[in-house]
């Protein structure tokens, strides 16, 4: 029985190192860069504080995406600028006013807009460092799906490294049967102090992954975060769908 340990071990671990290769191979062959255009609806829910002190502020906000070998666009239709140009001026006389307008123009930016259209570029910086812990059959939106756990060690710097005490995070993707990503989540959660001051930050992010063409895509996103410390807390979710066309 002695014997068989090591020849088991051996036989196992080229199986997880596959498991990193194949997602690499499938995210390269997926790289596209032709034309690509879609909205972005997000809705946005955040929280500072808590009890009776809390904060609650709502968002929707729609923006234009293009993609393509002329750069990325993000855009806003003419009225979107005419009614945040009025709800600016709104709000400098009233700061509690509801400003949906002026909301959209900051409701995304142009580094996840970039991951939205562009998703394979987003995984494989993800997976620079990255360690295989599971491999194994499971199911995705209801068919049948190859699921890859893998344990994330991402390069920080020398101020942040001396802060954070403790730092747990994972991906997990989901595959078809060709190796190509169905769905993704990533999870982060991190201990840290500063100047004998705690504080812990949590997020979560969950996608539905497509194909457009030779590109992966974002179809829609799923993101919970949730920090506290120095007497402050915050807690946020916010929904992206993306349509294509």
């Amino acid at each position: 029985m002695s014997k068989l340990i090591p020849i088991l071990l051996l036989t196992a671990l080229p199986c997880a190192a596959d498991a990193l290769a194949d997602l690499r191979g499938a995210l390269s062959r997926l790289q596209g860069s032709e034309a690509i255009r879609a909205t972005a609806d997000i809705q946005n829910w955040s929280q500072d504080g808590e009890g009776k002190k809390a904060r609650v502020k709502q968002t929707h906000s729609s923006v234009q995406l293009e993609d393509g070998p002329s750069g990325l666009r993000l855009g806003w239709t003419s009225q979107q600028i005419q009614g945040a140009r009025k709800e600016s001026q709104l709000k400098a006389t009233n700061p509690e006013a509801v400003t949906p307008n002026l909301d959209s123009l900051s409701a995304l930016n142009g580094l996840d807009a970039t991951a939205f259209l562009s998703q394979s570029d987003h995984l494989l910086q993800q997976l620079k460092g990255a360690t295989v812990l599971e491999d194994r059959p499971d199911t995705c939106q209801g068919k049948p799906a190859r699921l890859v756990v893998f344990k994330l060690d991402p390069v920080v710097g020398a101020e942040e490294k001396s802060m954070i005490k403790d730092r747990k995070e994972t991906l997990k993707v989901w595959l078809d049967s060709h190796g190509v990503p169905l769905a993704s989540e990533h999870e982060m959660a991190i201990k840290a102090s500063k100047f004998l001051l705690t504080f812990t930050i949590s997020n979560r992010q969950a996608r539905k992954l497509a194909v457009l063409g030779n590109r992966l895509v974002v179809a829609n996103e799923t993101e919970e975060s949730s920090g506290s410390g120095m007497g402050f807390s915050n807690t946020s979710k916010k929904m992206t769908a993306l349509t294509f066309f």
